[in-house]
């Protein structure tokens, strides 16, 4: 479902007509070098790994492509919420967030959480990302669950103790042409449930 959501994206939006997009159709790379066009494109990237995103080939993207890219990002959550949210809904007010990002660029996304409801976070990137990995984070700042399956669509779970803001940690751990659109969507249950059949990845 991935793949062909991706192709006719590719052919749509980035003038590609197969699942993997060669380099040669994607936007114009921007000018200077690949730390300095990711910075003008995505902010700073202090908090990635300078030697891996100076190897990452870099594109400019108008705006209507963001925007796009922005939705097909989303349009991964929904694929995986479909198999992973029974009994879940999405949380009222809380929009899901969409971040650009290089490749071991890490974001914070702060969430807040009520004690003893359930909630389930889950992630999805675009189809030049195939790793990206969960931590939560609590009140305090400590990694209370994580996700670091080798896979694009991360998912957390977690029924907090206590109430506060939360952190949901992105980490980019693969990204073949920058920048990579990452997306999450906060749930709560709301009926019953089982949880989805993944790794324990637990702190």
């Amino acid at each position: 479902m991935r793949v062909s959501a991706l192709a006719m994206f590719g052919c749509v939006i980035l003038g590609a007509c197969s699942s993997q997009t060669p380099e040669k159709d994607r936007p114009n790379p921007g000018s200077g070098t690949p730390a300095q066009i990711a910075t003008a494109q995505n902010g700073n990237v202090a908090n990635g790994d300078q030697a891996a995103i100076n190897a990452t080939p870099q594109v400019s993207l108008t705006e209507e492509q963001r925007v796009q890219l922005r939705e097909l990002a989303k349009s991964y959550i929904d694929d995986a919420a479909a198999e992973n949210t029974q009994g879940f809904t999405a949380v009222s007010g809380v929009q899901d967030e969409v971040v650009a990002l290089q490749p071991t660029q890490v974001h914070n996304w702060t969430v807040q959480l009520q004690r003893g409801q359930s909630y389930r976070v889950i992630g999805g990137c675009d189809n030049e990302c195939t790793d990206m990995d969960f931590e939560l984070l609590d009140p305090s700042g400590k990694i209370i669950e994580r996700d670091t399956l080798p896979d694009s669509f991360p998912i957390i779970n977690v029924t907090p103790q206590s109430p506060g803001a939360y952190t949901v940690r992105f980490l980019m751990k693969t990204c073949t042409v920058a920048p990579c659109y990452a997306a999450a969507r906060l749930y709560h249950q709301t009926g019953s449930t089982t949880a989805p059949t993944r790794a324990d990845n637990a702190a």
